[in-house]
C-alpha cells in the first residue's frame, strides 16, 4: 500500500533538518498523528503556509493517533517519522524518553482522548509539564466513522442498512456472513458470503471512536448481540481474548491501509473515515494515488437509516444522548482537565450515531514565540475562516463552530486560545499565559 503524502514524505536531506534541540531558528510547526484527520491536515496546512501569520507547518507525519500521542508527550519526532518510514520498525528512537535532547514535537493530532496514565505522566515527564507548562487538548473537528462494505449486491451508498446487532455481531466475530445479517426496513438484500473484517492494527483513534459507540450498543452473555465487552480503546485487538480476533479479521495499519486493503476484498467489512470512501466525493484522501470506490452502509438511528454525511453528521454532534464531557469546563479546576474539553459521545438522538471528535494535544509553553502564535492563530482560522471549513466539508468532517461543541469554541476562545502575554486569561491555563510560562523553557 502507498500513502500520498500532499506535503511530501521527507528525504534524507528533510530528515537532516529535524531539530534535535529545542533550537527554532527555523520555527517550523512539527508533528503528526491521526490518519482519520490526514487528508484534511495535509490540504489546511499548505493554505496556511501559503501566508502565515506566526511559524509555518512541517510535514504532517500520518502515523495514527496512538504515535502522535506518543510523540507529543515524549516529545520525539522519530514516534510519527518511523511509523509512517518504517524505520526502527516503526519504534520510536528513544530521544527524549532516555534524557537527551528532544526533537521540539509542537502538536500531536488524534481522534482518541488522552488516557489518565499519559495526563499523569505530563506531570512529571521532562519534557511535559516541568518544562511546557499544562498538556492542552482540543476539539479539531467532528467526526463519523463510516462503515464501508465489499459485497456484490451493494452498490451504492446506504443500499445495505445495520441495526446496531448487525454492527456488534460482525465487529465481534458473532455474525460471520452477510446472509446473518438482520438489517433495517428498506436494505437491500446482500449476497451470501463470508464476512471479512478490516480492522486497524494500530493504535488508532478511529478505533477509539468506533468502540466508545459500541460499548454503549453491544451486549453479551444469553440474549446478546455481541461475543464481546465492548469498552473504548485504541487497539482493537485487546478486546479479543489473548489479543486475538477470529480467523476472518485482517489488521492494517493507518485508514490508507484499510482503505486499500478492503479495496482487494470481495465479501468483507471496516470501520474507516469517510474521506476514503465515496461518501465524499470531493475528498482529498487517496488509495495508492486514486480516489475511492468504496461504498458504506447506512446505520439505524431509532427507525431512520442514516449515512456519515457532513449533514447527519452534524445532526448528531448537537444531539448527544450519553457519553462524557457534554457541556464546557466552567472554572479554572475543571478547565485544568485536558479532556474536560473534549465531547465523548457514545449514543445520538438524531443523525448519524457513530460520531467524535478528532483533536490536537498541545503545550501551554512553546520557547519560540514565533511557534506560539502561529499554533494559536492557525487553531482560531482552523475553527472560523471559509477557506478551513471548504476543506473540512469537502473530507466529510465539521467545523467546531457548527458543531454539538459549538458551545465549547467560546470557552476554548476565551480560556485556551487568548493568547493574552500580561497576566494570562482569566483561568491562567491558555496557551503562551505570561504567568503561567514564566521560567520554564518551553516546548
Amino acid at each position: 500500500m502507498t500513502r500520498l503524502h500532499l506535503l511530501g514524505a521527507a528525504s534524507a536531506a528533510a530528515l537532516a533538518c529535524v531539530s534535535t534541540s529545542h533550537s527554532y531558528a527555523q520555527s517550523t510547526i512539527q508533528g503528526g498523528g491521526s490518519t482519520l484527520a490526514e487528508f484534511d491536515y495535509t490540504t489546511e496546512f499548505p493554505i496556511w503556509n501559503s501566508n502565515p501569520d506566526g511559524a509555518t507547518f512541517g510535514t504532517y507525519w500520518a502515523s495514527g493517533s496512538g504515535a502522535g500521542q506518543a510523540g507529543f508527550l515524549t516529545d520525539d519526532l522519530s514516534c510519527d517519522i518511523n511509523k509512517v518510514n518504517g524505520d526502527n520498525g516503526g519504534n520510536c528512537d528513544g530521544g527524549s524518553a532516555q534524557g537527551q535532547p528532544g526533537n521540539t514535537v509542537d502538536y500531536g493530532a488524534s481522534d482518541a482522548t488522552l488516557d489518565a496514565t499519559q495526563i499523569s505522566g505530563w506531570a512529571t515527564f521532562t519534557y511535559g509539564q516541568p518544562a511546557a507548562g499544562n498538556l492542552i487538548q482540543i476539539p479539531s473537528m467532528g467526526v463519523g466513522v463510516a462503515i464501508p462494505v465489499q459485497n456484490s449486491a451493494v452498490t451504492k451508498n446506504g443500499a445495505l442498512i445495520l441495526n446496531d446487532n448487525d454492527l456488534c455481531g460482525v465487529l465481534s466475530g458473532k455474525l460471520t456472513d452477510f446472509s446473518q445479517l438482520t438489517l433495517g426496513q428498506g436494505s437491500v438484500t446482500p449476497t451470501a458470503g463470508a464476512i471479512t473484517v478490516v480492522y486497524r492494527s494500530d493504535g488508532s483513534g478511529t478505533t477509539f471512536i468506533t468502540t466508545n459507540h459500541l460499548s454503549a450498543v453491544c451486549t453479551t452473555g444469553n440474549g446478546g448481540n455481541s461475543n464481546i465487552t465492548f469498552t473504548a480503546t485504541t487497539t482493537f485487538t485487546s478486546l479479543f481474548p489473548n489479543g486475538t480476533p477470529p480467523s476472518n479479521f485482517i489488521g492494517e495499519k493507518g485508514g490508507g491501509g484499510v482503505a486499500a486493503e478492503l479495496e482487494t476484498l470481495p465479501s468483507a467489512m471496516a470501520y474507516l473515515s469517510p474521506d476514503f470512501t465515496t461518501i465524499d466525493p470531493n475528498s482529498n484522501a487517496l488509495i495508492n494515488g486514486q480516489k475511492s470506490t468504496l461504498v458504506v452502509a447506512a446505520q439505524l438511528n431509532g427507525s431512520t437509516a442514516e449515512l456519515p454525511t457532513v449533514k447527519e453528521i452534524t445532526a448528531a454532534l448537537a444531539h448527544p444522548v450519553s457519553g462524557q464531557n457534554l457541556t464546557p469546563p466552567q472554572n479554572a479546576q475543571q478547565g485544568a482537565n485536558p479532556n474536560a474539553w473534549v465531547p465523548l459521545i457514545q449514543t445520538v438522538s438524531t443523525g448519524y450515531p457513530l460520531v467524535g471528535y478528532t483533536t490536537f494535544d498541545l503545550a501551554q509553553c512553546y520557547a519560540d514565540p514565533t511557534i506560539k502564535t502561529g499554533v494559536v492563530k492557525f487553531m482560531t482560522d482552523h475553527f472560523t475562516k471559509a477557506a478551513y471549513i471548504t476543506v473540512q466539508n469537502n473530507n466529510g468532517f465539521v467545523t467546531v463552530s457548527h458543531s454539538g461543541a459549538a458551545k465549547f469554541l467560546e470557552a476554548i476562545r476565551q480560556h485556551l486560545l487568548a493568547n493574552k502575554n500580561t497576566n494570562g486569561g482569566k483561568w491562567g491555563i491558555d496557551i503562551g499565559d505570561k504567568k503561567a510560562c514564566k521560567g520554564l523553557v518551553g516546548r
